[in-house]
C-alpha cells in the first residue's frame, strides 16, 4: 500500500482512505478530483494520477464523508475502482450450480473487488456482458459442447443475478458476505503492535451495518478524550441491521402447506435472532478489547492516577500537619492541666488540712459538750427521774434511766457541737429540775420530729371506722422488728417511687422471715404508726430496756447506770455532700486494676478524699452498694423495672 500523509500525526494508506469513503447506498459514476500534491509522496502522486484515468463508482455518501474529507486535508469524490476486465471463465467452470450458497456471486459477475460498492447498473452491465459471452446458445454457435442447462455453469450466472439483482436478497447476501473482510477478532499482540492500523478497518466495515448513522470513527492518537468516550459510548449500544436471512436452512416457500411454512418461518426467525445476538456479542467483545488497550485511555488513566496520587499525597501531608498541630496543642494542654492539677492538689491538701484541724477542734468541743450534757443529766438531775414520774407515775426508775440514756444518745448524734452547747446552757440556766426537764422534753420532741421519716409524719388521720376490721386482722402480724423494718423502708423509698408501697412491702418481706405483707397492709401499718406515735415510743423504750436488762447482770451497777461506753464512744461521723462527691470521683478515677492489691487502690481513694481513712471509704462503699442492692431487689420483687 502507498502511504498518504494527510495531516501531521495521521498516516493512512490509500486503501484505508477509500474504505473509509465507501458507504452503503446507490452507486453512480464520478471522476477523481484534483488532490493536493503538497500532501502526497511521489509514489502516492503517481498512484493517484493513474486512478484519475479510471471509472469510479460510489454509494450516495452520508454527511460524515464530507467531514472526513475536510479532516483528511484534500478534496476528492468518493472513489471505487472498477474491477479489471479479466476473464473469469475458468472460475465459472469450477462452480457447482447445486452448491449455490457457497458461491462468490460477486466473483461470478466479475465484481470480486467492487462487491457491495458496485451499483445496480454496474451489476446489470456485467451480467449482460457475461450473458453475451457464456449463454449456451452463444457457446454452441462457437462450436463448444454444452451440457444440460440445469448442470451448466451458466446457471451460476443466473443465480448470481437473481440474488444481486434483487435489493432485498442482495442486502441479505451482503450481511453474511464471507469473501469481504475477515471478521475474526484480532489478538492482543496484534492490537498492541498497531492499535489504529488493526482496528480502524474493522470498525469501518462494521459501521456500515450500524442502525444509527453516522457512526463515529476510531480516530487517531491525538483525538480529544471526550470524542474517544463518545466513540465507545456509541459502540456500547451498537445494533446491527444485518438480517442473516441468506443463511436460512430452508425456504418457507417450499413448504407444502400453510402450517409447514409457518413452522419453517419460526425456525428461520429463531436462527436469525441467534445469529444477531452472536454478532452483537462479537462486536461488544471487540469494543471491550479496544477500550482495554486504547493508548489514549491508558494515557488518560495514567494521568488521572497521577492526579489522584498527588491529591492523596497532599491530603496525607495536610493530615500530618494537622496531627502535629493537634499533638502540640495536646502537649500544651496537658502541661497546663498538669500545672492546674498540681495547684488544685495543693489547694485541696491545704483545705483538707484546714478542715481536719477544724474538725479536731469541733470534735474536742463536741466531746466536751457531750461530757457536760451527761454530767447535767446523770449527776445533776439524776436522769430526770422525779419530773418523769410526776408526768407518768407508771414508769419505773430503771425505765426512766434507760429512756434518758437513749435520749442522750439521740441528741449527741443529731445535734452539732453548737446546738449541744446551747442545750447545756439552757439546762444550766434552768431554775429547778422541773424547768430543766421541760427544756429537755422540748429538745427531744424537736429532734425526733426533725429526724422522723417523711412518709410517717401524721399528715392525715386514719379512718378507723372504715379500716377497723382489716386493721385488727392484720395488726397481729406486725411485730416490733417488722415495724422497724417498715420505718427503714419508708425512709429508703421516698414519695415518688414507682409502685412505692409494693416496693416497701417487698423490702419488708425480704428482711422479715416467715411473713408476707402486701402494699395495702404496709400502707395501713404506716398510718397506724403515725397515729400511735406515743405507744410506739413507749414500746421502743421497753424493748430497749429488755435488751439492756438481758445483757447486763442485776447488780448495783444497774442502779447507778454505769453504761457509759456508749456515750463516750465516738459515733460514726456522717458523710457530708462534698465528701460523698469526692468519693464518687475517686472511684471513677481509680478503677480496679487486675493484679493490683485492693489496699493500694483504697489508699489512693482515701488520699483523694482527704478527710476519710481507707477503712471509712471501704465501709462507705460497701454500705452504699448494699443499700443499692437491697433497693433493687425490693423494686424487682415488686415488678418495677430497674434501670442499669
Amino acid at each position: 500500500p502507498v502511504n498518504l500523509k494527510i495531516n501531521p500525526g495521521l498516516k493512512l494508506s490509500i486503501c484505508t482512505i477509500l474504505s473509509i469513503l465507501k458507504t452503503r447506498g446507490r452507486y453512480k459514476s464520478v471522476q477523481l478530483a484534483a488532490c493536493k500534491k503538497s500532501t502526497l509522496s511521489p509514489t502516492a502522486d503517481s498512484q493517484m494520477r493513474r486512478c484519475t484515468e479510471r471509472s469510479i463508482v460510489i454509494y450516495d455518501p452520508h454527511p460524515h464523508i464530507s467531514i472526513f474529507r475536510e479532516f483528511a486535508g484534500y478534496s476528492v469524490g468518493v472513489l471505487v475502482e472498477e474491477d479489471d476486465e479479466e476473464d473469469n471463465t475458468e472460475y465459472l467452470k469450477s462452480l457447482d450450480p447445486k452448491d449455490w450458497r457457497t458461491n462468490d456471486h460477486y466473483a461470478v459477475l466479475n465484481l470480486k473487488k467492487a462487491r457491495y460498492r458496485a451499483s445496480d447498473d454496474e451489476v446489470r452491465k456485467h451480467y449482460r456482458k457475461l450473458v453475451l459471452k457464456h449463454h449456451p446458445d452463444k457457446r454452441r454457435a462457437r462450436g463448444e459442447a454444452v451440457k444440460d442447462e440445469s448442470h451448466d455453469y451458466f446457471t451460476c450466472i443466473t443465480q448470481a443475478i437473481e440474488i444481486l439483482g434483487n435489493p432485498t436478497k442482495r442486502n441479505a447476501y451482503d450481511s453474511v458476505d464471507p469473501f469481504l473482510v475477515d471478521e475474526t477478532i484480532p489478538t492482543v499482540p496484534e492490537i498492541k503492535r498497531d492499535f489504529f492500523g488493526t482496528l480502524t478497518p474493522i470498525f469501518i466495515e462494521i459501521a456500515r451495518w450500524s442502525k444509527r448513522q453516522p457512526a463515529p470513527f476510531l480516530g487517531h492518537k491525538d483525538t480529544p478524550l471526550h470524542l474517544v468516550h463518545r466513540f465507545y459510548d456509541f459502540w456500547d449500544t451498537y445494533e446491527t441491521t444485518k438480517d442473516f436471512s441468506f443463511l436460512d436452512e430452508e425456504d418457507k416457500d417450499k413448504g407444502e402447506d400453510r402450517e409447514t411454512r409457518r413452522y419453517i418461518e419460526r425456525q428461520n426467525r429463531a436462527d436469525r435472532a441467534r445469529r444477531k445476538a452472536e454478532e452483537h456479542k462479537r462486536i461488544h467483545q471487540l469494543v471491550d478489547l479496544a477500550r482495554e488497550h486504547d493508548p489514549r485511555l491508558i494515557a488518560a488513566a495514567k494521568v488521572a492516577k497521577q492526579a489522584r496520587e498527588a491529591k492523596k499525597q497532599e491530603r496525607l501531608q495536610a493530615q500530618q500537619r494537622r496531627r502535629e498541630e493537634e499533638e502540640e496543642r495536646a502537649r500544651a494542654e496537658a502541661a497546663a492541666e498538669e500545672a492546674s492539677r498540681a495547684a488544685s492538689e495543693e489547694r485541696r491538701r491545704a483545705e483538707a488540712e484546714r478542715l481536719r484541724k477544724e474538725k479536731d477542734v469541733v470534735k474536742a468541743i463536741w466531746k466536751k459538750e457531750k461530757k457536760l450534757l451527761r454530767s447535767l443529766c446523770v449527776d445533776r438531775f439524776d436522769h430526770f427521774i422525779e419530773p418523769s414520774q410526776s408526768s407518768n407515775p407508771a414508769l419505773s426508775p430503771g425505765e426512766i434511766r434507760v429512756q434518758t440514756l437513749q435520749n442522750m444518745d439521740l441528741l449527741c448524734t443529731a445535734l452539732s457541737h453548737l446546738e449541744l452547747a446551747e442545750l447545756n446552757r439552757q439546762l444550766e440556766a434552768a431554775a429547778d429540775p422541773k424547768a430543766s426537764f421541760e427544756v429537755w422534753q422540748q429538745e427531744i420532741s424537736r429532734v425526733r420530729k426533725a429526724t422522723e421519716a417523711p412518709g410517717l409524719r401524721p399528715d392525715t388521720k386514719t379512718d378507723n371506722d372504715a379500716n377497723g376490721q382489716s386493721g385488727s386482722s392484720s395488726k397481729s402480724k406486725w411485730t416490733f422488728e417488722m415495724s422497724q423494718i417498715l420505718i427503714k423502708a419508708v425512709n429508703l423509698f421516698p414519695a415518688g417511687t414507682q409502685k412505692r408501697w409494693e416496693v416497701i412491702a417487698a423490702y419488708v418481706n425480704q428482711h422479715a422471715k416467715g411473713v408476707t405483707v402486701t402494699g395495702k397492709e404496709a400502707l395501713r401499718q404506716a398510718k397506724e404508726l403515725r397515729n400511735d406515735e406515743g405507744t410506739m415510743k413507749q414500746e421502743t423504750n421497753l424493748k430497749a430496756f429488755d435488751n439492756f436488762a438481758s445483757n447486763v447482770r442485776e447488780s448495783e451497777a444497774t442502779k447507778s447506770v454505769t453504761i457509759t461506753d456508749k456515750l463516750e464512744a465516738d459515733s460514726i461521723r456522717p458523710w457530708t455532700v462534698s465528701e460523698q462527691r469526692s468519693l464518687e470521683r475517686a472511684l471513677r478515677q481509680y478503677p480496679q486494676v487486675p493484679g493490683e492489691p485492693p489496699a493500694e487502690r483504697w489508699q489512693r481513694i482515701a488520699d483523694f478524699v482527704g478527710t476519710r481513712t481507707r477503712k471509712e471509704c471501704m465501709l462507705r462503699y460497701k454500705d452504699l452498694a448494699e443499700q443499692i442492692r437491697q433497693k433493687r431487689a425490693a423494686m424487682a420483687a415488686a415488678g418495677v423495672e430497674v434501670k442499669k
